[in-house]
């Protein structure tokens, strides 16, 4: 990924292993790095603490595969959501997560407003390595 800003190494570690742990299907370790009284907001569909929220149930019961990868969205460092259509892996949306004291504190899913990331500037792909 190439970036003109500074990417706090600490955000970028964190955010790496919530995609890991995201696409291992890992809940438990995920669930690990979210404060016990974090917020989720899922733009169109729910608004509340995490652990009232089906949010893992329902990536876990995709039909579509799918899997997050770590992109640099108008500048700012994100995850972004990829399905794969035939044998191709297609942006879908984008999650921003707020992080405190090195723990995600607010998770914001744009799953259902696919128009937040087609409106985005610019989206650059982090190198998978």
């Amino acid at each position: 990924m190439t970036s003109q800003r500074e990417v706090n190494p600490e955000l970028s570690r964190l955010l790496h292993l919530y995609v890991d742990r995201f696409n291992k299907r890992d809940w438990d370790g995920l669930r690990k790095l979210i404060s016990a009284d974090a917020r989720l907001r899922v733009a169109d569909r729910f608004a509340g603490p995490i652990d009232e929220a089906p949010y893992f149930r329902n990536y876990e019961r995709q039909t579509i595969p799918w899997r997050l990868a770590m992109a640099e969205v108008d500048g700012e460092l994100a995850v972004v959501a990829l399905r794969q259509r035939g044998d191709e892996w297609r942006l879908e949306s984008v999650v921003r997560l707020e992080v405190i004291d090195h723990n995600i504190v607010r998770i914001m899913d744009y799953a259902h407003c696919p128009w937040v990331l087609s409106a985005a500037s610019s989206v650059i792909m982090a190198d998978p390595s």
